[in-house]
Protein backbone atom coordinates (compact mmCIF):
# COMPACT_ATOMS: atom_id res chain seq x y z
CA UNK A 1 0.00 0.00 0.00
CA UNK A 2 2.80 2.42 0.90
CA UNK A 3 4.56 1.73 -2.40
CA UNK A 4 1.35 2.35 -4.38
CA UNK A 5 0.87 5.66 -2.53
CA UNK A 6 4.46 6.64 -3.26
CA UNK A 7 4.09 5.79 -6.97
CA UNK A 8 0.83 7.73 -7.18
CA UNK A 9 2.38 10.72 -5.39
CA UNK A 10 5.47 10.65 -7.60
CA UNK A 11 3.56 10.35 -10.88
CA UNK A 12 0.64 12.71 -10.20
CA UNK A 13 2.11 15.28 -7.81
CA UNK A 14 5.90 15.34 -7.70
CA UNK A 15 6.51 14.88 -11.43
CA UNK A 16 3.80 17.43 -12.25
CA UNK A 17 4.62 20.02 -9.58
CA UNK A 18 5.17 22.81 -12.13
CA UNK A 19 1.83 21.97 -13.75
CA UNK A 20 0.07 22.04 -10.36
CA UNK A 21 1.67 25.42 -9.57
CA UNK A 22 0.49 26.81 -12.91
CA UNK A 23 -3.03 25.45 -12.31
CA UNK A 24 -3.11 26.93 -8.84
CA UNK A 25 -1.78 30.30 -10.00
CA UNK A 26 -3.79 30.70 -13.21
CA UNK A 27 -7.05 28.86 -12.48
CA UNK A 28 -7.81 28.05 -8.86
CA UNK A 29 -6.64 31.25 -7.13
CA UNK A 30 -8.37 33.67 -9.56
CA UNK A 31 -11.53 31.57 -9.40
CA UNK A 32 -11.58 31.65 -5.60
CA UNK A 33 -10.59 35.30 -5.30
CA UNK A 34 -12.80 36.80 -8.00
CA UNK A 35 -15.24 34.02 -8.87
CA UNK A 36 -14.16 34.69 -12.45
CA UNK A 37 -14.03 32.29 -15.36
CA UNK A 38 -11.70 34.05 -17.79
CA UNK A 39 -8.48 32.54 -16.43
CA UNK A 40 -9.82 28.98 -16.32
CA UNK A 41 -11.25 29.40 -19.83
CA UNK A 42 -7.90 30.60 -21.18
CA UNK A 43 -6.03 27.74 -19.52
CA UNK A 44 -8.51 25.16 -20.80
CA UNK A 45 -8.38 26.66 -24.29
CA UNK A 46 -4.58 26.58 -24.21
CA UNK A 47 -4.64 22.92 -23.18
CA UNK A 48 -6.99 22.10 -26.03
CA UNK A 49 -5.24 24.18 -28.72
CA UNK A 50 -1.64 23.44 -27.73
CA UNK A 51 -1.76 20.39 -25.49
CA UNK A 52 -3.81 17.91 -27.47
CA UNK A 53 -1.92 18.39 -30.77
CA UNK A 54 1.38 18.10 -28.86
CA UNK A 55 0.20 14.91 -27.18
CA UNK A 56 -0.91 13.44 -30.49
CA UNK A 57 2.38 14.40 -32.13
CA UNK A 58 4.28 12.76 -29.27
CA UNK A 59 2.53 9.48 -30.02
CA UNK A 60 3.96 9.57 -33.53
CA UNK A 61 7.37 11.11 -32.90
CA UNK A 62 8.60 10.00 -29.49
CA UNK A 63 9.67 6.54 -28.40
CA UNK A 64 10.10 7.64 -24.77
CA UNK A 65 7.04 6.10 -23.10
CA UNK A 66 7.69 7.72 -19.70
CA UNK A 67 7.83 11.19 -21.28
CA UNK A 68 4.60 10.51 -23.20
CA UNK A 69 2.87 9.24 -20.06
CA UNK A 70 3.94 12.37 -18.16
CA UNK A 71 2.70 14.54 -21.02
CA UNK A 72 -0.71 12.84 -20.96
CA UNK A 73 -0.95 13.18 -17.15
CA UNK A 74 -0.01 16.86 -17.46
CA UNK A 75 -2.62 17.34 -20.18
CA UNK A 76 -5.26 15.64 -18.05
CA UNK A 77 -4.51 17.96 -15.11
CA UNK A 78 -4.37 21.04 -17.38
CA UNK A 79 -7.80 20.29 -18.79
CA UNK A 80 -9.66 18.65 -15.88
CA UNK A 81 -8.96 21.20 -13.13
CA UNK A 82 -9.96 24.31 -15.14
CA UNK A 83 -13.03 22.44 -16.41
CA UNK A 84 -14.02 21.65 -12.81
CA UNK A 85 -13.44 25.28 -11.79
CA UNK A 86 -15.63 26.44 -14.68
CA UNK A 87 -18.37 24.02 -13.71
CA UNK A 88 -18.27 25.25 -10.11
CA UNK A 89 -18.42 28.91 -11.15
CA UNK A 90 -21.27 28.28 -13.61
CA UNK A 91 -23.24 26.62 -10.81
CA UNK A 92 -22.55 29.32 -8.21
CA UNK A 93 -23.35 32.07 -10.71
CA UNK A 94 -26.98 30.95 -10.64
CA UNK A 95 -27.08 31.89 -6.94
CA UNK A 96 -26.37 35.59 -7.52
CA UNK A 97 -30.04 36.72 -7.67
CA UNK A 98 -30.81 34.80 -4.48
CA UNK A 99 -27.75 36.23 -2.73
CA UNK A 100 -28.66 39.79 -3.81
CA UNK A 101 -32.30 39.41 -2.66
CA UNK A 102 -31.67 41.23 0.67
CA UNK A 103 -30.66 44.33 -1.29
CA UNK A 104 -33.87 44.20 -3.32
CA UNK A 105 -35.89 43.69 -0.15
CA UNK A 106 -34.17 46.66 1.54
CA UNK A 107 -34.81 48.95 -1.46
CA UNK A 108 -38.47 47.90 -1.52
CA UNK A 109 -38.72 48.48 2.25
CA UNK A 110 -37.17 51.94 1.82
CA UNK A 111 -39.69 52.68 -0.94
CA UNK A 112 -42.66 51.66 1.22
CA UNK A 113 -41.42 53.71 4.15
CA UNK A 114 -40.47 56.92 2.32
CA UNK A 115 -42.64 56.66 -0.80
CA UNK A 116 -39.54 57.08 -3.00
CA UNK A 117 -36.56 54.99 -3.98
CA UNK A 118 -33.15 55.69 -2.40
CA UNK A 119 -30.65 57.75 -4.33
CA UNK A 120 -27.95 55.16 -3.66
CA UNK A 121 -27.42 51.95 -1.72
CA UNK A 122 -25.70 53.99 1.02
CA UNK A 123 -29.11 55.52 1.86
CA UNK A 124 -30.29 52.08 3.00
CA UNK A 125 -27.99 51.74 5.98
CA UNK A 126 -28.34 51.14 8.79
CA UNK A 127 -32.15 51.06 9.05
CA UNK A 128 -32.90 48.86 6.03
CA UNK A 129 -29.59 47.16 5.30
CA UNK A 130 -26.70 47.20 7.73
CA UNK A 131 -24.07 45.89 5.28
CA UNK A 132 -24.19 44.85 1.65
CA UNK A 133 -24.52 41.07 1.46
CA UNK A 134 -22.07 38.87 -0.40
CA UNK A 135 -23.52 38.51 -3.89
CA UNK A 136 -20.93 36.15 -5.33
CA UNK A 137 -19.19 33.11 -3.93
CA UNK A 138 -15.71 34.61 -3.99
CA UNK A 139 -13.29 36.42 -1.72
CA UNK A 140 -13.43 39.74 -3.59
CA UNK A 141 -16.97 40.95 -4.23
CA UNK A 142 -17.98 42.75 -7.44
CA UNK A 143 -19.24 46.32 -7.51
CA UNK A 144 -23.01 46.45 -7.15
CA UNK A 145 -24.69 49.25 -9.06
CA UNK A 146 -27.97 50.87 -8.08
CA UNK A 147 -29.05 53.52 -10.56
CA UNK A 148 -31.97 54.96 -12.47
CA UNK A 149 -32.76 54.52 -16.15
CA UNK A 150 -35.60 56.61 -17.61
CA UNK A 151 -36.64 57.44 -14.04
CA UNK A 152 -36.92 53.77 -13.05
CA UNK A 153 -34.55 52.17 -10.53
CA UNK A 154 -32.53 49.08 -11.32
CA UNK A 155 -29.87 46.99 -9.60
CA UNK A 156 -26.89 45.51 -11.45
CA UNK A 157 -24.64 42.72 -10.20
CA UNK A 158 -21.81 41.50 -12.47
CA UNK A 159 -22.16 37.84 -13.40
CA UNK A 160 -19.32 35.51 -12.50
CA UNK A 161 -19.68 33.72 -15.82
CA UNK A 162 -19.27 36.82 -17.97
CA UNK A 163 -16.43 38.43 -16.02
CA UNK A 164 -17.79 42.01 -16.10
CA UNK A 165 -19.21 41.62 -19.60
CA UNK A 166 -22.30 39.87 -18.34
CA UNK A 167 -24.62 41.09 -15.60
CA UNK A 168 -27.69 40.26 -13.61
CA UNK A 169 -30.09 43.18 -13.57
CA UNK A 170 -33.09 43.56 -11.30
CA UNK A 171 -35.91 45.79 -12.54
CA UNK A 172 -37.92 47.28 -9.69
CA UNK A 173 -40.71 48.06 -12.17
CA UNK A 174 -41.04 44.50 -13.48
CA UNK A 175 -39.92 42.95 -10.16
CA UNK A 176 -37.70 40.38 -11.84
CA UNK A 177 -34.08 39.51 -12.54
CA UNK A 178 -32.68 39.39 -16.07
CA UNK A 179 -29.31 38.08 -17.21
CA UNK A 180 -27.58 40.06 -19.95
CA UNK A 181 -24.47 38.97 -21.86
Amino acid sequence: MAKATYVFWKRWVSDLRFTWCAILLFSVIPSVLYGATIFSMMLLLGAVILGFPTALASLLLSKDTEWRARLFRRLLVLSAVPALMLAAIFQTDKLIPKMAAPIVKAVESFKQETDSYPESLADLSPEHLQVLPRVRISVIQPKIIFDFKDGHPFLVVPSAVGDAFSVYEYSFVEKKWSHYD
